[in-house]
């Protein structure tokens, strides 16, 4: 799956990640979801890092963007 794909399942609330990111299992690794505002649409994409309490907003490296091993996490 390449970036647009990738970003598109995220804004329908997809959990998404490149398949060389860190991954233990589902429940722990790294990913980028949607968040949602107070209207309940997503508003912005988040990175998580599974262990830390840190999230920050999802940036995109150029090889990130280049990429066509982008994942969804399925629940």
């Amino acid at each position: 799956m390449n970036i647009i794909e990738a970003v598109r399942a995220a804004y329908k609330g997809k959990r998404i990640r490149r398949k060389d990111w860190f991954f233990i299992d589902k429940e722990a690794c790294v990913y980028i979801y949607g968040h949602r505002g107070f209207s309940g649409e997503i508003i912005s994409l988040i990175q998580h890092i599974e262990g830390s309490k840190e999230e920050k907003f999802a940036a995109f490296l150029g090889e990130d963007i280049l990429a066509d091993d982008w994942e969804i996490l399925e629940d």
